[in-house]
């Protein structure tokens, strides 16, 4: 009986085409600071077929233009740091590089940040900007929290299992534990971590693994994904505040799709109000032509969003608003009244008045107490602090208090 059981370990490992021997892979092991031993996991095998399958049927990333773009830039960045190349499979297995997915608790980003812990190291989220989707900063959120917690618990592979379920659950679970071994913490009998931790170190270590497989990369075509070096095809330029997409791919003379791709973070598509420059994406094989034709866009000082409405025309906006219809149409780059079916929001320019000149605010019809607490940048509360008896809704004419 033995002797058959001896037989049939080898076989079952054999029809996985997993080697228990293959160099690379022992090596992947030892970038996370995981024993040799953890290839024979029979766990790990399961995972590792599964992704096998997976990336069969659809590759690593979501598309191919994703691969293109985010594979290249994920890597230079974690060139730069101190993590091991392989943690670029963390954010495959986050996201699959998806650049709009968000998970059913509210994740977000290639590297699936919740709102508080993205917060928590400097990715800042309001109504303009969500930097969890911040292609460049996230990565680099992801790389300071990684690098921390292998500090705070001195295993890549601890790291990793705190980035999902947290530190604070990790470090109960080595106490009931009593170790930091790999197979005692992940093992589903003892439920030391999470069923979704247990899974989530395994599955970037299968992906990690697959990915030192250089037969299978050139069967699926991805052999130069991860054997060459290259450069991060994604540049950094700073516009100024209500900067919008649609002029920038307009003046690069290229698909807004694609630049928008690089810019999810920017809800509303236009840079935030109140910050004189910000950083906004293109194509490196774009930045001379940038260069060349972008000229700073004659705003009228500040804006405000109009969420467009059923009913809303370029009239009655520039009534409201006091502005001329072609200066809506200019800042939003529409020809006539048809164009307003296409956008979601507009952009409003109005004169940016000085908090140290005013004193009182005097409301237009349509205003709020939340568009005069955005026209001075101000918050509601800084408003109704001088103004307590004021409701949100305001009357044409009422005077506002802005200041003392």
């Amino acid at each position: 009986m033995k002797a058959i059981l001896a037989l049939l370990v080898p076989l079952w490992l054999f029809a996985v085409g997993f080697d228990l021997n293959d160099p690379k892979k022992i090596e992947v092991l030892r970038h996370f600071d995981i024993p040799a031993s953890f290839l024979s996991d029979p766990y790990l095998h399961d995972i590792y077929a599964k992704k096998r399958r997976e990336c069969t049927l659809n590759g690593f990333a979501d598309s191919e233009e994703n691969a293109d773009i985010f594979i290249p830039m994920l890597s230079s960045l974690i060139a730069q740091s101190d993590l091991p190349s392989e943690f670029l499979f963390v954010a495959m297995a986050e996201s699959r590089l998806r650049v709009g997915t968000s998970s059913s608790r509210g994740a977000a980003g290639l590297w699936q940040f919740m709102e508080q812990t993205g917060k928590l190291h400097g990715l800042h989220i309001d109504q303009y900007v969500d930097e969890r989707r911040d292609h460049i900063k996230s990565t680099r959120a992801a790389i300071a929290y990684l690098s921390s917690l292998k500090k705070q618990f001195g295993k890549w592979y601890l790291a990793l299992i705190a980035y999902n379920c947290g530190d604070g659950r990790l470090n109960r679970a080595i106490r009931k534990a009593g170790t930091t071994d790999l197979k005692v913490l992940a093992d589903p009998k003892r439920s030391y971590i999470p069923p979704e931790s247990r899974n989530y170190i395994r599955s970037v270590v299968a992906l990690a693994l697959l990915a030192s497989d250089d037969v299978f990369l050139s069967q699926i075509q991805y052999d130069s994904a991860f054997t060459t070096a290259q450069e991060n095809p994604i540049a950094t330029v700073y516009l100024p505040e209500g900067e919008d997409i649609d002029r920038i791919a307009a003046v690069l003379e290229m698909p807004k799709k694609k630049l928008v791709k690089l810019n999810t973070h920017l809800k509303k598509g236009v840079t935030p109000p109140n910050e004189e420059s910000y950083p906004v994406y293109i194509p490196k094989a774009k930045v001379d032509e940038f260069r060349q034709k972008y000229r700073t866009h004659a705003l009228k000082g500040y804006f405000l969003m109009h969420r467009v409405k059923s009913g809303d025309t370029l009239s009655r906006l520039s009534s409201r608003y006091n502005i001329s219809e072609s200066a809506i149409m200019t800042e939003n780059m529409i020809a006539d009244e048809n164009d307003l079916d296409t956008k979601r929001y507009l952009k409003i320019p109005v004169n940016r008045p000085s908090n140290k000149q005013v004193g009182f605010h005097k409301a237009r019809k349509g205003e709020t107490l939340a568009s005069v607490a955005t026209l001075y940048n101000l918050t509601i509360d800084q408003i109704k602090a001088n103004n307590p008896f004021v409701s949100n809704t305001l009357k044409e004419g009422q005077e506002v208090k802005i200041d003392d």
